[in-house]
């Protein structure tokens, strides 16, 4: 009988998923992150016999999958801009759409001894992907969980950067520190309570509350940052939010209410969504 081999296993795990209404493409996601297979090796090495000890891991993170955990949670590891990060259970899993606002801010921003601070940072995947592009711009991270500001230190280790992390909520520990900054980034929690029940199981059950809702239908956090401004920001200062695809309207109207003569833009995702909000601040 022939060994078992690396391509049997994925191959059987993608069979699996499937029957379980599942993405197949998870089945070679694990085998990446769990086992460290790259698209090569398992050219070079898929056809050797799977070692008993790796099969278990492999088995029994597949089966945390097929029963409704993320991937990401459960090989620890999330992609983002073309990198690896660590995230678990007190962290949001970075989304693709994200990746475009890090796009933007690199775009907008000058690398030229800059301050920028991303607000609920998170695993710190905007904050840290910023700083791994830039030589002289300086970037601060905050969030009010610890836990998440933990993951986002081991990030920032993995990836060579040292940007200053600060706990609190919102602009608080950069008010606390006196703190002013040439650009806010934030991708803050936007989700109403009363979209829930329109949302995927995986995350509903799995990815922390903290980081997914907030009040005034998932307006609060944009407002409070919004009406601040003034403390943190530097005039001429540029905000860059990401934003639910049905907020872009109410959001760009309560800007202009509290700043007069601010002109808010808003940029469409690759799906068509607008998912951008961003403004250069005069006070």
């Amino acid at each position: 009988m022939p060994p078992y081999s690396y391509r049997d296993m994925v191959r059987e795990a993608e069979a699996s998923l499937i029957a379980h209404g599942k993405e197949p493409r998870i089945a070679v996601l694990l085998l990446e992150d769990l086992l460290s297979m790259d698209t090569t090796s398992r050219l070079v090495d898929g056809h050797l016999e799977v070692p008993d000890a790796a099969r278990e891991l492999y088995q029994r993170a597949l089966e945390r999958v097929e029963q409704g955990e993320p991937h990401q949670y459960v090989s620890g590891t999330a992609w983002f801009y073309g990198e690896a990060f660590k995230v678990n259970a007190h962290t949001l899993i970075p989304r693709n759409e994200t990746e475009e606002l890090v796009a933007l801010v690199l775009d907008k921003e000058k690398d030229d001894g800059r301050t920028i601070v991303d607000i609920g940072s998170g695993t710190g995947a905007i904050g840290i992907t910023l700083g791994k592009a830039w030589k002289k711009n300086e970037v601060i991270l905050t969030d009010l969980s610890g836990e998440a500001l933990h993951v986002a230190a081991e990030n920032a280790e993995r990836h060579g950067v040292s940007p200053q992390m600060l706990s609190g909520d919102l602009f608080a520990p950069l008010i606390e520190c006196d703190i002013k900054v040439d650009a806010i980034v934030s991708n803050p929690p936007y989700i109403s309570r009363s979209e829930q029940r329109y949302m995927d199981d995986s995350v509903v059950l799995h990815e922390p509350e903290l980081a997914l809702y907030a009040e005034d239908d998932g307006l609060g956090l944009y407002k409070k940052m919004i009406r601040k401004l003034a403390s943190v920001l530097k005039q001429g200062g540029r905000v860059y939010f990401e934003i639910g695809w049905q907020q872009a309207e109410a959001l760009s109207r309560y800007v202009t209410e509290c700043w007069p003569g601010t002109q808010p833009e808003i940029i469409k995702d690759i799906n068509g969504n607008d998912r951008i909000l961003h403004f250069r601040w005069e006070g």
